[in-house]
């Protein structure tokens, strides 16, 4: 049975205090917010384009990489097309076998599809994210570049 989003944290819980202190401590990392004051949110986007896949993953590491994958789209649909091109032929280049390579490239192609559909103007690049196990559901936690130039 897939489990259903529950309502997503404020910026004062634990779990989104607890990404924010991690992409702080990570110097490689700036310029980062996580629900920024105005704008959308990513965790909630996130869950929104992977929601025809909920049903795939009955567990906590097949979520987690749903959402990785799900993340990977959203940044490959920002890229430059040289760019995002390369990025998808390295990872797909990371899977072990023909079949495993074409289904991570139809399933990146949906997602980017729908974050394309859906968050057309979004521009914000994911740098990190975290997914809980709540027990009975899992929080999408995502930190994304701030968008403003």
């Amino acid at each position: 049975m897939a489990r259903t989003k529950s309502k997503k944290p404020r910026n004062g819980s634990p779990l989104l205090q607890n990404l924010m202190q991690e992409v702080a401590a990570d110097k490689s990392v700036t310029g980062t917010v996580i629900n920024p004051k105005g704008e959308i949110s990513i965790s909630d986007a996130i869950s929104k384009i992977i929601t025809p896949y909920r049903d795939t993953a009955p567990n906590y590491d097949a979520f987690n990489k749903l959402v990785t994958m799900a993340c990977t789209a959203w940044n490959a649909a920002i890229l430059p097309a040289d760019q995002r091109d390369k990025m998808l032929a390295d990872l797909s280049a990371l899977m072990p076998d023909k079949q495993s390579r074409e289904d991570f490239t139809e399933i990146i192609a949906e997602l980017m599809r729908r974050k394309n559909r859906f968050y057309p103007g979004v521009n914000r690049m994911i740098v990190k994210f975290k997914v809980t196990d709540q027990g009975d559901d899992y929080h999408i936690a995502v930190a994304s570049t701030s968008g403003k130039k």
